[in-house]
């Protein structure tokens, strides 16, 4: 943990079985050859469902984080989730943000993104204003993308088939360390609750 003083970036997320990963990578290089560079992929490995964005964290605060998040998971029920298409933010002919869509018992999915946000609203930071759209973000297209690839990656988004795997109940929600460098995020499990 960083020294006394210290601020991380932080988020709470629920971290995706091996089986997701693997279908996210080979979505991921499908994608990839349509979009010649104008597309910065987020690591397999590092792809979760963000539960709620902390962003600035006084370092001594993340046991009380911990404590919290604890407190708030129990009880909390673990949704059936599936993996369901892909799509686009802000919207699909102007894409910046590229993600795999999650399907199932969004209700208990919303329940237990509700107690984390009460959590952290408890502890200072700002209610969310947007309401809760649960995504596994996988890419960020980049600004000097061609008009041309632009319409290449549209396309490819559009006939990529993802295939259906068995539902998935997250076991675990992990408070995230995000480091921001050249190469992409680097996340590093600071703790974990079991839900």
């Amino acid at each position: 943990m960083a020294d006394h003083g210290d601020t991380l970036r932080t988020f709470i997320a629920l971290p995706l079985p091996a089986e997701w990963i693997a279908l996210l990578e080979e979505i991921i290089d499908e994608l990839d050859s349509a979009a010649s560079g104008g597309v910065r992929w987020v690591r397999p490995s590092g792809i979760h469902l963000t539960l709620k964005f902390l962003a600035a964290t006084d370092a001594d605060l993340t046991p009380r984080i911990m404590d919290r998040l604890l407190e708030s998971m129990d009880g909390a029920l673990a949704p059936a989730l599936s993996l369901s298409g892909l799509g686009t933010f802000p919207n699909r002919n102007n894409p910046r943000v590229i993600w795999a869509g999650v399907s199932g018992d969004l209700e208990t999915l919303a329940n237990l993104q509700q107690r984390v946000e009460t959590l952290a609203v408890g502890l200072g930071w700002a209610a969310e204003r947007r309401p809760f759209r649960p995504h596994l973000t996988i890419g960020r297209v980049r600004d000097r993308i061609s008009p041309a690839e632009r319409r290449r990656l549209v396309a490819a988004i559009s006939n990529c088939a993802v295939p259906r795997l068995a539902s998935w109940r997250p076991d675990a929600a992990r408070l995230y360390k995000s480091e921001l460098t050249p190469r992409g995020a680097i996340y590093t499990n600071l703790g974990e609750v079991q839900i």
